[in-house]
């Protein structure tokens, strides 16, 4: 196992130096009608034996190796060029918590926007709740530059997490990202308990303002349930 991770750990720096990535966007539609109101950027790699792998396959090695700051960059900058392309809808890029509590996080996302003539507003950053947690003031200050230039951010798999619920209404959020295990726990045998932890996020989310995603929805009768929980 610790082989197989050394030689995929060298793949990954291979890749970054030939930038073997590109994004999938995955749509995002509103419920009530599905009209399409935005797309979740998601990373790809070409790998030259594989082929096409998906984040499970190689993220905890970016993560451990740091080198997931640099496959970050090279998708953002493919994210950004392609954005002229969906000029109606924003697009969702996902950032690691150690990515978006670095020094210049901030000063060079809205440098590459600028640099690609794109408008920031366009944009939206999804974090996790560790990003909020491991430095609150620092994640305070971020959010704050980000939503004055008019980037909104995400909180990604809300509820798997530490759920800062202490922090949230600190923190210019404005949406949570229901996590897809709870969303196909809305059938089968875990429907109360989904259904029951659906409704206390959207009852918070809508106490505070801010919108709600529900992740992975699969089926009519998921889409059903979330219609009418609103």
């Amino acid at each position: 196992e610790a082989m197989r991770l050394l030689d995929l750990e060298a793949d990954l720096r291979r890749a970054i130096m030939h930038d073997a990535f590109e994004p999938h966007f995955q749509p995002i539609l509103r419920l009530a009608d599905r009209q399409q109101v935005g797309y979740e950027a998601l990373v790809r790699w070409n790998h030259e034996q594989r082929g096409l792998l998906t984040p499970a396959e190689f993220i905890g090695v970016g993560e451990d190796s740091a080198l997931i700051e640099q496959v970050d960059w090279l998708m953002y900058g493919h994210v950004v060029a392609s954005m002229g392309e969906y000029p109606k809808d924003y697009v969702s890029i996902n950032v690691s918590p150690r990515h978006f509590l670095s020094d210049n996080f901030s000063d060079r996302l809205l440098r590459m926007l600028d640099e690609a003539g794109q408008d920031p507003r366009r944009l939206r950053i999804e974090i996790t709740e560790v990003a909020l947690i491991e430095d609150a003031s620092r994640a305070l200050k971020v959010l704050r530059d980000l939503r004055g230039h008019g980037i909104e951010a995400l909180l990604d798999d809300f509820g798997t997490g530490f759920s800062a619920l202490s922090y949230l209404h600190r923190f210019p959020i404005q949406g949570l990202k229901i996590d897809r295990s709870f969303v196909s726990g809305l059938e089968g045998e875990t429907r109360t308990e989904s259904l029951a932890l659906v409704r206390a996020i959207l009852a918070m989310a809508l106490t505070l303002g801010i919108d709600t995603i529900a992740e992975g929805i699969e089926t009519e009768a998921q889409r059903e349930i979330l219609v009418e929980q609103g």
